[in-house]
C-alpha cells in the first residue's frame, strides 16, 4: 500500500533513487545534447562530398537508384531538407522509380504546398501500381495520411482501406519476392496513417492501439534491415522515432502522462543508438515542452520550445518553414500560460508578418484555437470569436457534439462575443454560453476536469460570463446558475469531502479501505505536481533532477491509480456517480434543507458578486450585485483589521461597523424575503469572503460594538460550507453511524518556557508569530505554554461526560506520536469529538515548515519538526467525527487562495473523515476561547435535539454579555464549518 511521506521524506527517496535510475534525458538538456548521436566531421564531410558529385549524364536505371539512395541518405544525415528536394527533384525527372514522386511528394506537403503536393503523391501511386505493385501499397498508405493532415477524413479512411486491400493482393508475391521488410513497412504505414485518423476523430484509444502496433511493425523490419543497407535502415529507424513520437502526443492528448514519459524516454534513448535525423533532436524538445506545458510548467515548457526552435535554426530551416512555425506556436502557447500576452501575440503576429499575402503560407500558420485564446486576452479579443467558431465546428465534426472539446471552444465563442458588448452579439453568444455549461458539466467530460494546461483557466473563463449573461439578460431566470456556479468554483474543500462521503458510501471495510488508498496516491500526485509547477506556497520550481525523480514517483502513482481503480469500479457499482455527482441545482438543494434552515451562496466574481439563496418553504431568490471582488476584498479586510488580535498587539478597541452593515446590505438584505425567520442560515461563500466570519455582520447602521449591537448572530445562527455540493456530500456522510465514545483531545502541550507572559494569552501563527514564535535550530524554546487549555478541555470532558484520565492527553503526553498511535488502534475513529488546543503555525514560522501545522509536547527528537502535526499527518487519519475543533489560530483562514473556504489543515480534517469543524478566523485570546468552547459543549450537552450551530450561537451570546469579551475579536474568531445540524 502507497504511503504519503513527508516531502522532506520523499525528497531524499527520489533523489536516492537517481543512482539506480538515470534521469530521462529529456530534463537534463545539456546530457540530452550530448547523448543525441552526431555525424562525426569525417562523415559530415563525406555526406557533403556525396551531395556535391554530379549524377552522370549516361547513369543507367539500376545505377540512377544507387546515386540517389546514396544522395538521399546524405542530405537527411546532414538534416538538410533543401538538399534532398533538390536530389528528388532531379531524381523525378531522370529515374523512373516511383519512391522519388512519394518522398518529394512529403517534403512539399510537409512544406505547405498541397496541390504540387498532392499532384506529385498522385502521380507516384500510378507509377508504382504499373512497376512495383507492393511499393504502391506504402504510397497509397501515405495519401490515407495526407488526407488526414488535411483534414478530409472520409477520403483518408477509404485511402487508408484501399492500402490495406492492396497491400493483401500483393502479399503472397511480396513474400515469394523476398521482400518482407517491405511488407512490416506497408504494415507500420497503414497503422500509422490509422493511429493519427483515430486521434483526428477523437478516439484516442484505437489511435494508441495503432501507433503501438506502428512501433511494433517497423522494430521488426528494423531486424531484418542491416545498418549498412544506409538508407533502408535510416527510414525505418525513422519510422520507429515518428511512431515514438505520435505516441507522445496521443497519450498526453488523452492525459495518460506517465506512458507519454516512457514514449519520449525511449525516442530518447534511440536517438543515442542510431544516427537519426538532426531534427528529431528539435522534435524531442517540442515533445518536452508540450508535456510541461499539460503539467502546468509553463516556464520549462518556453525553455524547451525555444531550444527546439533553436536547433531547426542552427540546421538552416526558414522561419516560415512548417516545423518551425509548430515550434513558435508551442513557444507561444508556453508563453500564455505565463500570462506573458503580448509576448505570446508578438509571436504570432511575427508569423504572419513572414506569411505576408501568400494564402498558402497563412494557412500554415493559421494555429486558430492557440491564437484565439491569446487575442482573447488582449484589445483584438473580437477576433479570436470566429476563430472559435471554426474550432467549435471542426470539434463537433470530428469529436461529436457533446464533446467537452466542442463545448469548450463553443463556450470561448460565447465570451468573445459577449464581450463586444452590442445587443446582436450579446444575443449569439448566450447560447452558446448555456450550451457549453450545460456540456462542460455532462459526468462523461468529467475527465477534462483536471487541471491540465490551460483546461481551469478556460473554463473559468466562460463560467463567469455565462454567469453575467443569465443573470443580466431580460427572461432568463437566473436560478439555473446556481448549480454550475458550484460546480465551477468546486476545489480542494469539495474534493476531501466527497472523497470522504464516497468512503462511507463503501460497503465493507477492504473496499474503502482500497479507495482510501486510491484518494491518498491522488493527493499525493496533486501535491508534487503544485510543486513541479512552482504554485505550492509560492515554492520555487525544484532541480532539474528532482523535478525528474518526482515525475518518476508520480509515474508510478499514477499506475498505481489505474489499477486500484480497475478493482474499485468492479466491486463498488454507484463509485462514478459519487466521485463526479451531478451539480446540485435549486430543487434539490431545497430538498436537503428542513423547515428551520435557508442556504445562501455568494461567489464573488472580477466584475460583480451574485448571491443566490434557497429554502424548502418559500421561493428561491437571487441578486447580482455591483460589487466586483476586488471591492469586496477591501471590506473584508478593513473588517479583519479590527478583529485579528494577533496582528492588533493590544485589545482592541475600535469596530468598523460602517463595512460590517455595507457587507450586510449589499449581499444579505436584498434576499431577506428567503431566508428571514429561519433559525439557521447555511452559507457557502467565496473569495475573499470565505475569510469572513458572518456573524459580525451588522442588519442596520449605526450600531456599536458591544452585546447590544445588531449583530447578525443575535438572529440567526450560522454554519459555513466550502460549497453546496460539499454540504450535500457532508450529510451524506453524516448519514453513516456515529462514533461510539464521545472525546478525545490533546491540550497544554508540555513546550520550554514562555518567552514573555503576554504572549502566553494568544494561541498565535501567521501575523502574530513573530512577534512570540522564534524559530531554533533544535527544539521549540519560544512557544509560550497554554495552561488554560488544560482547564478548557477538563470543562469539556465535563460536558460530555468523559473519563479524562482516558481521553485527554495533557502535557508532556501530548505528542504527535500519540495522535498518531491513537489513529493507527483505530481509538480515534470511535470519538465523535475531537479537540486540539494549542499553537497553529503556518508555512514560515519554523525554519523548513512548509506546511501547516499544530505544535504539540516537545519529543526525545532534535527536530523541532518531529514535534508537529502537519497537513501531511492528518492526511492519514481515520475519523468518523461529528466534531473536530481546532482551538488555535487561523484555521479557517484562506491560505493564500482566496477560492478555498478553509485552511490545508481544516481541509485535511475533512479528508479525514470529519464531518464538521469548529475552526478559528483569527489569533485567539485563551481565556474567551476557553469560555466559548466549553460553553457551546455544555450547551450540546444540556439541549440534545440542539443544531452545532445553535449551540456555537448561544455560546457566543454568552460570551458577548461580558464586558471584558463584548467586542467581536474575542466571541467573533470561531466559525462552525460543515453540518451545522445535530
Amino acid at each position: 500500500m502507497l504511503t504519503r511521506p513527508t516531502i522532506a521524506v520523499l525528497l531524499l527517496a527520489v533523489l536516492a533513487l537517481a543512482c539506480a535510475h538515470p534521469l530521462p534525458a529529456q530534463a537534463q538538456d545539456d546530457e540530452l545534447e550530448r547523448g543525441f548521436k552526431r555525424l562525426s566531421a569525417e562523415q559530415e564531410e563525406r555526406f557533403k562530398a556525396v551531395l556535391a558529385t554530379p549524377t552522370p549524364a549516361a547513369a543507367t536505371e539500376d545505377e540512377l537508384r544507387k546515386i540517389y539512395r546514396d544522395k538521399q541518405a546524405a542530405a537527411m544525415a546532414l538534416g538538410s531538407h533543401d538538399a534532398r528536394e533538390a536530389v528528388l527533384r532531379e531524381a523525378v525527372v531522370r529515374s523512373k522509380f516511383a519512391s522519388y514522386k512519394n518522398n518529394l511528394a512529403a517534403l512539399l506537403l510537409d512544406r505547405g504546398q498541397l496541390d504540387e503536393g498532392n499532384a506529385m503523391r498522385r502521380a507516384a501511386v500510378v507509377s508504382a501500381v504499373g512497376t512495383d505493385p507492393f511499393n504502391a501499397t506504402v504510397i497509397q498508405s501515405n495519401v490515407g495520411c495526407d488526407m488526414v493532415t488535411q483534414n478530409q477524413l472520409d477520403a483518408a479512411r477509404s485511402a487508408i482501406a484501399e492500402s490495406v486491400r492492396m497491400q493483401a493482393a500483393a502479399f503472397p508475391e511480396a513474400i515469394q519476392r523476398g521482400q518482407r521488410r517491405s511488407v512490416l513497412r506497408a504494415g507500420q504505414h497503414n497503422s500509422l496513417c490509422l493511429a493519427r485518423l483515430e486521434q483526428r476523430q477523437g478516439r484516442l484509444s484505437p489511435a494508441m492501439a495503432a501507433a503501438v502496433e506502428a512501433e511494433k511493425q517497423a522494430r521488426r523490419a528494423l531486424e531484418i534491415t542491416p545498418p549498412e543497407v544506409g538508407l533502408d535502415y535510416r527510414f525505418v529507424t525513422g519510422e520507429i522515432a515518428v511512431s515514438l513520437a505520435l505516441q507522445v502526443r496521443l497519450y498526453r492528448e488523452a492525459y495518460r502522462l506517465p506512458e507519454a514519459e516512457r514514449a519520449l524516454a525511449e525516442l530518447v534513448r534511440l536517438s543515442r543508438e542510431v544516427l537519426l535525423a538532426p531534427t528529431l533532436l528539435s522534435t524531442i524538445y517540442s515533445l518536452a515542452a508540450n508535456l510541461r506545458y499539460t503539467q502546468r510548467e509553463f516556464a520549462q515548457s518556453e525553455a524547451y520550445a525555444r531550444k527546439a526552435d533553436a536547433v531547426l535554426e542552427g540546421l538552416g530551416y526558414s522561419p516560415i518553414d512548417s516545423l518551425r512555425a509548430e515550434r513558435a506556436d508551442v513557444l507561444a502557447v508556453a508563453l500564455a500560460g505565463q500570462k506573458k500576452w503580448a509576448e505570446a501575440q508578438a509571436v504570432f503576429d511575427r508569423l504572419d508578418q513572414l506569411a505576408g499575402s501568400d494564402a498558402r503560407l497563412k494557412r500554415k500558420v493559421y494555429f486558430g484555437f492557440d491564437r484565439a485564446w491569446v487575442l482573447l486576452h488582449g484589445p483584438r479579443f473580437a477576433q479570436a470569436a470566429p476563430l472559435y467558431a471554426n474550432a467549435a465546428a471542426n470539434n463537433a465534426k470530428t469529436l461529436g457534439e457533446t464533446h467537452y472539446y466542442t463545448a469548450q471552444a463553443q463556450g470561448l465563442q460565447g465570451v468573445a462575443l459577449w464581450r463586444r458588448g452590442t445587443a446582436q452579439t450579446k444575443a449569439q453568444a448566450l447560447p452558446l454560453l448555456k450550451a457549453a455549461v450545460q456540456t462542460m458539466m455532462l459526468p462523461a467530460n468529467a475527465e477534462y476536469l483536471e487541471n491540465w494546461g490551460y483546461l481551469r483557466d478556460m473554463r473559468e473563463a466562460i463560467f463567469a460570463v455565462y454567469l453575467e449573461a443569465v443573470t443580466t439578460t431580460a427572461g432568463e431566470d437566473p436560478m439555473q446558475a446556481l448549480a454550475p456556479a458550484d460546480w465551477v468554483r468546486g476545489g480542494a474543500v469539495q474534493d476531501a469531502l466527497s472523497d470522504s462521503a464516497v468512503r462511507a458510501a463503501a460497503t465493507t471495510p477492504a473496499l474503502a479501505a482500497l479507495v482510501r488508498s486510491e484518494q491518498d496516491a491522488k493527493n499525493e500526485i496533486k501535491a508534487l505536481r503544485s510543486y513541479l509547477s512552482g504554485e505550492a506556497d509560492d515554492a520555487a520550481s525544484p532541480l532539474p533532477g528532482v523535478a525528474e525523480q518526482m515525475r518518476a514517483r508520480i509515474n508510478a502513482l499514477e499506475a498505481q491509480r489505474t489499477r486500484w481503480q480497475a478493482q474499485i469500479k468492479a466491486q463498488f457499482p454507484g463509485y462514478e456517480r459519487l466521485v463526479r455527482p451531478a451539480p446540485p441545482g435549486v430543487a434539490e438543494v431545497a430538498a436537503q434543507l428542513d423547515a428551520r434552515q435557508a442556504l445562501v451562496v455568494l461567489l464573488p466574481t472580477a466584475d460583480a458578486t451574485y448571491v443566490w439563496a434557497v429554502a424548502a418553504d418559500k421561493p428561491a431568490s437571487f441578486s447580482r450585485v455591483p460589487l466586483p471582488e476586488r471591492e469586496v476584498r477591501a471590506l473584508v479586510l478593513r473588517l479583519r483589521r479590527d478583529l485579528d488580535i494577533g496582528a492588533l498587539g493590544a485589545a482592541p478597541t475600535r469596530f468598523d461597523t460602517e463595512a460590517a452593515h455595507a457587507l450586510y446590505r449589499e449581499l444579505l438584505e436584498p434576499l431577506r424575503a428567503t431566508w428571514g425567520g429561519k433559525p439557521q442560515l447555511i452559507v457557502a461563500a467565496g473569495g475573499a469572503l470565505a475569510q469572513l466570519p458572518f456573524a459580525v455582520l451588522h442588519t442596520r447602521s449605526g450600531g456599536a460594538a458591544g452585546a447590544a449591537a445588531p449583530w447578525l448572530i443575535a438572529q440567526v445562527s450560522i454554519a459555513q460550507v466550502p460549497s453546496v455540493a460539499a454540504w450535500i456530500a457532508i450529510k451524506n456522510a453524516a448519514k453513516t453511524k456515529p462514533a461510539s465514545q464521545a472525546l478525545m483531545g490533546w491540550g497544554d502541550p508540555a513546550f520550554a518556557q514562555a518567552s514573555s507572559p503576554a504572549a502566553a494569552s494568544l494561541r498565535t501563527s501567521g501575523a502574530g508569530a513573530g512577534a512570540d514564535i522564534a524559530p531554533t535550530a533544535a527544539r521549540l524554546p519560544a512557544i509560550p505554554p497554554l495552561p488554560e487549555t488544560r482547564d478548557e478541555l477538563m470543562e469539556i470532558a465535563k460536558a460530555l461526560q468523559a473519563n479524562p484520565e482516558r481521553d485527554l492527553l495533557l502535557g508532556a503526553r501530548a505528542t504527535r506520536q500519540s495522535v498518531l498511535q491513537a489513529n493507527g488502534s483505530g481509538v480515534l475513529a470511535q470519538r465523535r469529538v475531537l479537540v486540539f488546543a494549542t499553537h497553529g503555525l503556518v508555512p514560515g514560522d519554523l525554519p523548513d515548515l512548509t506546511q501547516p501545522a499544530l505544535a504539540l509536547a516537545a519529543g526525545p527528537g532534535s527536530n523541532p519538526l518531529d514535534n508537529l502535526l502537519t497537513l501531511e499527518d492528518v492526511l492519514t487519519l481515520q475519523l468518523n467525527a461529528d466534531w473536530v475543533v481546532l482551538s488555535a489560530c487561523n484555521t479557517a483562514s484562506a491560505d493564500g487562495r482566496g477560492e478555498e473556504a478553509l485552511s490545508g489543515l481544516a481541509r485535511g480534517f475533512f479528508y479525514a473523515g470529519s464531518r464538521s469543524l469548529l475552526v478559528t478566523h483569527w489569533a485567539v485570546e485563551s481565556e474567551s476561547a476557553k469560555r466559548l468552547t466549553t460553553s457551546t459543549f455544555a450547551h450540546q450537552a444540556a439541549n440534545p435535539g440542539a443544531a452545532k450551530a445553535e449551540s456555537l450561537r448561544q455560546a457566543m451570546l454568552g460570551l458577548m454579555a461580558v464586558s471584558a469579551y463584548a467586542h467581536p475579536a474575542y466571541w467573533a474568531p470561531y466559525a462552525l464549518v460543515g453540518d451545522g445540524g445535530r
